[in-house]
């Protein structure tokens, strides 16, 4: 809901301002249209918060809002999930996740749900250069276009300074109602701090500083020293599967240990989490675990 000529309401983040309500604005204005929707931006902007605010516009929005992660749908299990959500999706929204990450084989069968004219309006994301992969055969240039109609470009949180405060205040509310904490106020070295960061990993970054914080803060006001952007001032090393170097050392914990095979191994898998935790043995929902707990510690994987 409108709050002023530069401000706009979301359910996820709260008010924002400036360079983002613009995109806000825009994203409401084609809410009530049918018009397929390609939001592109680096990992972490919030291009699912804008798929989101589209459907809850629309006059879908009593109707299902079912999201797709290509990253994390194995090869074997995607037929089987995407049949289910085109069902599910009728007369609601379907969200495509990193549309870039589909086979051509799947890619195929996606533009034909998109041409068979059924009653869903369809949305994909990508941190990828569809133009030029399409350029390159590693996209069919007829599924591009056919999402291309609507082109939402998520601006980096570096680019939305003036976004900083009002986001981070956001992410104090909704950790301190998780955590059963009371709500801190940021103090202005705080957010003059903040500001100063780079953000590389946008959104999730911020977010997640902001949850050390609040865990972090010794009254109700948090200071520069509470926030915790970096764990260490060097990369943390990832550890290749095959390397010798996996056995214990001096110093080095069986949690460092854990971590570094985990994160290798969803490189190796190219982030695809399903088959990841299949590698390892373990769950997904295991895995998903141990990564919630490496965004605390300020590891992005």
């Amino acid at each position: 809901m409108m709050k002023s000529e530069n401000k706009i309401e979301t359910k996820e983040l709260g008010t924002v301002d400036h360079e983002f309500s613009g995109l806000l604005q825009l994203s409401r204005s084609i809410a009530k249209s049918r018009a397929t929707v390609l939001i592109q931006g680096a990992t972490g902007t919030g291009k699912k918060t804008i798929a989101k605010y589209i459907h809850e516009n629309s006059v879908r929005a009593e109707k299902n809002f079912e999201v797709l992660n290509a990253r994390e749908v194995s090869n074997d299990q995607w037929d089987h999930d995407f049949k289910k959500k085109l069902e599910l999706s009728l007369g609601g929204t379907f969200l495509i996740v990193e549309i870039s990450k589909l086979t051509l084989q799947q890619q195929q069968k996606v533009y034909e749900a998109v041409q068979s004219g059924t009653d869903i309006r369809w949305i994909a994301t990508t941190s990828e250069d569809l133009a030029r992969l399409s350029a390159e055969g590693k996209f069919r240039e007829d599924l591009y276009y056919r999402f291309n109609i609507v082109n939402l470009k998520v601006p980096a949180l570096v680019a939305r300074l003036s976004d900083i405060e009002l986001l981070a205040n956001s992410f104090a509310r909704k950790y301190s109602k998780i955590h059963a904490r009371k709500t801190p106020i940021f103090s202005e070295d705080a957010i003059q701090y903040l500001k100063a960061q780079k953000w590389t990993g946008n959104l999730r970054e911020l977010e997640s500083s902001v949850e050390r914080a609040v865990l972090l803060s010794q009254d109700l006001e948090i200071r520069p020293r509470d926030i915790q952007v970096t764990v260490a001032k060097e990369p943390i090393a990832v550890l290749s599967l095959d390397d010798k170097n996996l056995d214990w050392k001096p110093g080095k914990t069986l949690d460092e240990i854990e971590r570094s095979v985990i994160l290798e191994a969803l490189k190796y898998h190219e982030g695809n989490r399903t088959h990841t935790a299949k590698s390892l043995g373990i769950s997904i929902r295991t895995l998903r675990n141990k990564l919630a707990e490496y965004r605390v510690l300020g590891i992005h994987a």
